[in-house]
């Protein structure tokens, strides 16, 4: 009897991130990311005040794939396992309600960013929709079984032979797969650019990729549309120079999870002679991240960088071990040295800056993207508001954590599938007519909808 291969897509489709991909081969059956569909999820919900309470709120919405024994209370679990190409919450935020005898496979440190921020995301009692949880009577709690790889490693599964293969991303442990089915051969590149730091880690992905003669490719898609062409390296020249004319404090707003901007930022705060303030949550983060070898983050220990720390009169465990281990300054604490000081500090930290209190001459550097929904457009606004009130100019410096659409089609060319799938993209009409003139079968999948596969 002919084992059938399939792929069925139930999220990441006219949409970024979100995605949930099924792989079925024979009795094999695995999801390639587990992923939250924020912008589908926002015309509902608005957290913390109000969000979905258990699986039954995101089914009956439509949110998340109705298969019998997938989640929580259901007798035997449907599927061998989830696949993690990274930590980014739109690829992996819904696994919290997935049985927990499912296993998660994901990068070494994919797994320590998943669980780190599990561990300060939390502070309830109940454990049935978290994977970890860090609290001061019991400690470190972890919920989930993972499975971790890195490159180099292959991953066997009846069926499945599956090879992830690093990429470069604007978070660490961002993962491509190369996965040898019954029915040919399909490589997924997860969220991926060719213009960071770490592009050489793309390079191996596209080298390994090209090595096989790939049947179906599934591509993200997420620049094909309002790409706008920079570097980190371009960011971090931009960043030194305006720290350079600024007289005054320096506020910088970056995604807590970006590890290559937090080290142009840093780079660029001692080039000019200033100390580095980052959020307590983003010094949680570090301080894990730097026991590993494989990633370069600056040594909390050192003398020019220390916690920004809010006023608060009961600490979380996590918010506590920080607080005693490493130096931590407040608003008050600032105000005296600011014109000396390059601030990490979001929307949410505006009410902190009242104790700061800006000089004249303070500027607010957004480096990270711009507001894409109706939701974070009213936040942006109130943002310019508080820069308005405290005097601060407003510049925009980023960099994207994925390709740019020349970058796409040259990457589809050099590996030159059979089929080509587009994913985690909002135009995937305006992708299929980009690459119309490449030799390649575009396949646009339709949500829910099975995609048999087989061999060219």
């Amino acid at each position: 009897m002919k084992i059938l291969t399939s792929l069925t897509f139930f999220g990441g489709l006219e949409e970024v991130g979100g995605n949930k991909i099924l792989l079925e081969d024979g009795e094999v059956k695995l999801f390639l990311d587990f992923g939250k569909n924020f912008g589908k999820e926002k015309k509902y919900y608005r957290e913390p005040f109000l969000k979905p309470k258990n699986e039954k709120h995101l089914l009956n919405l439509d949110l998340l794939p109705e298969i019998k024994g997938l989640y929580h209370d259901d007798n035997f679990p449907p599927i061998d396992g989830v696949i993690v190409s990274h930590p980014h919450l739109d690829h992996w935020g819904y696994v919290c309600f997935l049985d927990t005898r499912i296993p998660i496979y994901c990068g070494e440190c994919t797994k320590k960013m998943i669980l780190n921020y599990e561990f300060c995301s939390y502070s309830g009692t109940s454990s049935e929709y978290y994977l970890a949880n860090f609290r001061k009577k019991s400690g470190r709690e972890v919920y989930r079984d993972f499975n971790t790889f890195r490159t180099g490693d292959i991953l066997d599964m009846e069926n499945l032979k599956i090879e992830p293969v690093h990429v470069d991303h604007s978070i660490p442990a961002a993962y491509g797969f190369i996965i040898h089915t019954t029915s040919g051969k399909v490589a997924y590149t997860g969220d991926f650019r060719m213009h960071g730091p770490k592009s050489n880690m793309t390079r191996d992905f596209l080298d390994k990729a090209s090595d096989y003669d790939i049947d179906y490719l599934i591509i993200e898609g997420t620049n094909i549309t309002g790409a706008e062409i920079s570097s980190e390296s371009h960011v971090e020249q931009i960043t030194d120079k305006l720290i350079k004319h600024t007289d005054g404090l320096v506020v910088i707003s970056f995604s807590d999870r970006d590890v290559d901007r937090l080290n142009s930022i840093y780079r660029a705060t001692k080039r000019n002679n200033r100390k580095l303030a980052l959020s307590t949550k983003q010094a949680f983060l570090l301080r894990d991240l730097y026991k590993d070898p494989n990633i370069k983050v600056p040594d909390l220990r050192r003398d020019d960088i220390f916690v920004f720390g809010k006023e608060k009169s009961w600490l979380r465990a996590w918010e506590e071990e920080i607080h005693n281990e490493f130096n931590v300054l407040y608003g008050s604490d600032i105000n005296s040295i600011q014109d000396r000081i390059v601030l990490a500090a979001s929307y949410y930290d505006m009410n902190e800056l009242m104790d700061v209190n800006p000089q004249a001459g303070s500027i607010f550097i957004l480096s990270k993207s711009e507001p894409f929904d109706e939701a974070g457009e009213i936040q942006h606004e109130k943002l310019l508001n508080w820069c308005n009130h405290y005097g601060m100019p407003q510049y925009h410096v980023h960099a994207s954590g994925h390709a740019m659409p020349h970058e796409l089609k040259s990457v589809i060319k050099e590996i030159s599938p059979n089929t080509m799938i587009p994913v985690h993209t909002e135009r995937p009409l305006l992708f299929e007519k980009y690459v119309a003139d490449l030799d390649v079968n575009f396949k646009s999948p339709i949500l829910k909808e099975k995609i048999s596969l087989s061999r060219k």
